[in-house]
């Protein structure tokens, strides 16, 4: 029988394979991707409750405040948090048992992870920023004028689609690929 102290240096086999990153590296990758897609997901919370409230308030104040703060968390915070989450992930499944292709759940996540993240960089931060526009462009004491659809649809969608990635990295249905079998 080994003892505790023996095998405290010893790498698990399975880590050991070409390709697996160890133990702690994992770890800390693990813990930063789950910190960006769960910070991604209260920015959007965040999204749809400023854009909720330009588009329902009569305030032009407070309307042009909530469009303002939109700009900011398009210039600020939305790449650098998708592509921290995409990235991160993406190191999870080349770096882990799970690969990217072996497995349906890791497929279907990444699928629909790089759709949102091509989604934000290309559409909606340019769409946050030009609201924001609007209103360096537009008198005080007026409304800017809103797509009702367009302030809150890129926020559901996302929430959606953030729901159903948490709900695969937990539930991790279907089984494998025709490439990991």
């Amino acid at each position: 029988m080994t003892t505790e102290s023996e095998t405290a240096g010893r790498t698990r086999p399975s880590a050991r394979r070409a390709g697996l990153m160890p133990p702690p590296v994992r770890k800390t990758v693990l813990v930063l991707h789950v910190i960006t897609a769960v910070g991604w997901l209260g920015v959007t919370f965040g999204d749809l409750a400023l854009g909720a409230t330009a588009l329902l308030t009569d305030d032009p104040e407070l309307q042009h405040a909530m469009l303002r703060g939109l700009g900011v968390i398009a210039d600020v915070v939305l790449i650098p948090i998708a592509w921290a989450a995409f990235l991160t992930g993406l190191l999870l499944a080349l770096g882990t048992k799970w690969g990217l292709v072996r497995h349906k759940w890791v497929l279907t996540k990444f699928v629909l992870t790089t759709v949102v993240v091509l989604l934000t960089t290309f559409s909606l931060v340019p769409e946050l920023k030009s609201r924001r526009d609007a209103v360096e462009g537009s008198a005080a004491d007026q409304l800017v004028p809103l797509d009702e659809m367009s302030m809150i649809s890129a926020g559901i969608v996302s929430t959606s689609i953030y729901t159903i990635c948490v709900v695969l990295s937990l539930v991790k249905p279907w089984g494998r690929t025709r490439w990991g079998r």
